[in-house]
């Protein structure tokens, strides 16, 4: 992620917020509209190029879209309409979002400057509220999930997959020196169907890897627990030192993971 773009054009992005700004996405209605996610385009992954940065209390997100494909290369990516940064407050379930915004000099650019007063929190607050974007187009289709970390790139690691979409398992690790973090000792997971409102959450204890990572495992039953389609689900992870909260990431289901 080129992080230079963004850090300069922050402050100037935010002092040109007005009272004449459209309102907020509501994040309700562009899920149930669609009533599902639907990414034949593979966009979580395709997303790559993202990142989340947040200084004095002022949350930076950005990413560029459409990545680079050589003309002809079938299919052709989709005309996304709108692309969302979501904040959810996994314990409470509930999520409000913003739209990102091209870069008028970069089309290829997106992105969006929120004080803590607008996202409700700064920097090194509330590590239960995760971030996730959500890109749609037309005729109603969403993104499944596209998770985001609260924290130095290259410092999380994550990984979900199953053989049959319904017994799946989810993996996350941490590299506490470069995510500037105490070392964990439980991580807390958080499952939601974004469409049916389903959640599952649960603690499991971290171990330490010979590299000093450190990672987490868990299967989970999304079938006995109604969590429905592994692509309709979110899923944040936040890290806990003597039940302390320390940084969190959301999580991505990719296409190369999928049966």
């Amino acid at each position: 992620m080129k992080r230079s773009k963004l850090v300069g054009l922050a402050m100037v992005a935010f002092a040109a917020v007005s009272c004449a700004d459209p309102p907020p996405p509501d994040v309700a209605e562009l899920l149930a509209r669609a009533g599902h996610s639907r990414d034949t385009y593979d966009l979580a992954s395709s997303l790559w190029d993202r990142g989340l940065l947040c200084e004095d209390d002022l949350w930076l997100p950005e990413l560029y879209w459409p990545p680079f494909r050589p003309p002809g290369t079938n299919p052709a990516w989709p005309r996304v309409e709108r692309i969302v940064f979501v904040a959810w407050d996994m314990p409470a379930g509930t999520l409000r979002g913003w739209d990102l915004v091209h870069d008028e000099a970069d089309r290829t650019y997106w992105s969006v400057a929120l004080s803590a007063g607008e996202v409700g929190f700064g920097c090194e607050e509330r590590y239960t509220t995760s971030f996730f974007l959500l890109a749609s187009w037309p005729d109603n289709n969403i993104s499944r999930a596209i998770g985001l970390e609260r924290g130095a790139p290259l410092a999380y690691y994550e990984h979900i997959s199953s053989d049959d979409a319904v017994l799946v398992n989810l993996s996350a690790g941490i590299d506490p020196d470069r995510a500037d973090v105490p070392e964990p000792d439980t991580a807390t997971y958080y499952l939601k169907n974004l469409f049916t409102g389903a959640t599952f959450s649960t603690d499991v204890p971290t171990e330490r890897n010979d590299s000093g990572h450190y990672w987490t495992r868990i299967e989970v039953d999304y079938g006995e627990l109604g969590l429905g389609a592994m692509t309709d689900v979110a899923t944040g992870v936040v890290y806990k030192r003597d039940g302390v909260e320390l940084t969190n990431h959301g999580l991505t289901v990719r296409d190369t993971t999928l049966p």
